[in-house]
């Protein structure tokens, strides 16, 4: 074999060695890959099975209502009309329950009363799904949970505020949990700090925002006569009246109980020169005339000879 011959047999040779590799290389790559994508479906499916496995379908007898459960009774809403969708069409949507230690329950539901109620009203079982999160973990789902279906900021501040007193945790510490601002927070806390009994007076808080809230708790802290005026502007805060309107209603109240403290009665003699103002805190001024020309002592024996 030529030299011209030998050389192009050896670089033929070469190119179909390393082609060679090439392909095994790929051949290799491709069978991990294959590995890979049978392991995620297996997985898929294991996952698919826990699922189908935690569909529940319980006696809502068996049930209990979780102890930081966040709807008032203002916020239940038409149960009975939820019956009858429930009747018509379905459960659409599981609720969220998970296992406990009682002598009268199994479960307790963490999210989705007002259907859990409504398939107890209706003498259905319930479709729940079980989660096996603590408390803090149910709060999560529970927030979630009320990202679709709205709940008042009152009725939060309650749940927040058990879970804190229960758990040990800061204010700070549960809004970085809930993914909320120390400063919105501390606003949706003050419902906390407003007086109980004023939320007694106006029944529904549904309509009142933490600012309002925030604003109610500055004001009672100033003392009773404030928190009576509060209680007063109970329709207006069930109404959803703001801050900002109800501010100028107090300010307008003691304003005006300050013009009547300083309002005054004035007495004249027969020729119409002043003698003296008595006001209504009980206040008397002589005029200077008058103060020159009697004897205080005696003027004082004078009027409590008048109330004995």
């Amino acid at each position: 074999m030529k030299a011209k011959d030998k050389q192009i047999a050896s670089v033929v040779s070469s190119f179909k060695r390393n082609n060679m590799d090439d392909w095994e290389s790929i051949a290799t790559e491709q069978h991990e890959e294959n590995i890979k994508l049978e392991n995620t479906i297996a997985e898929l499916s294991i996952k698919l099975e826990k699922n189908k496995e935690s569909d529940l379908y319980i006696d809502p007898d068996t049930i209990k209502n979780w102890k930081y459960s966040d709807r008032n009774t203002f916020e239940l809403g038409d149960i009975d009309g939820l019956v009858e969708d429930i009747l018509t069409n379905g459960q659409l949507q599981p609720i969220i329950v998970r296992s406990v230690v009682d002598d009268f329950f199994k479960y307790e539901v963490i999210a989705g009363e007002r259907r859990w109620r409504a398939c107890k009203q209706a003498g259905l079982k319930v479709w729940a799904k079980l989660t096996t999160d603590d408390d803090a973990g149910c709060v999560i789902i529970q927030t979630s949970e009320n990202k679709k279906q709205s709940l008042s900021p009152y009725s939060l501040s309650k749940t927040y505020n058990k879970l804190m007193v229960d758990l040990s945790l800061s204010q700070n510490e549960l809004a970085r949990k809930l993914l909320i601002s120390k400063s919105s927070f501390g606003d949706l806390m003050s419902f906390n700090k407003v007086p109980q009994d004023v939320w007694d007076e106006v029944h529904d808080m549904s309509k009142v925002s933490p600012r309002t809230a925030s604003f109610l708790s500055s004001v009672c802290k100033k003392g009773d006569s404030y928190v009576s005026v509060i209680k007063s502007m109970s329709n207006k805060i069930r109404d959803g009246v703001g801050a900002d309107l109800l501010r100028k209603q107090v300010d307008k109240h003691f304003s005006n109980i300050e013009t009547k403290r300083n309002a005054s009665s004035v007495y004249k003699n027969k020729k119409g020169e002043f003698i003296f103002r008595v006001t209504t805190e009980g206040r008397i001024s002589l005029s200077k005339q008058v103060l020159a020309s009697i004897d205080l002592g005696e003027l004082g024996e004078h009027i409590k000879t008048f109330f004995e």
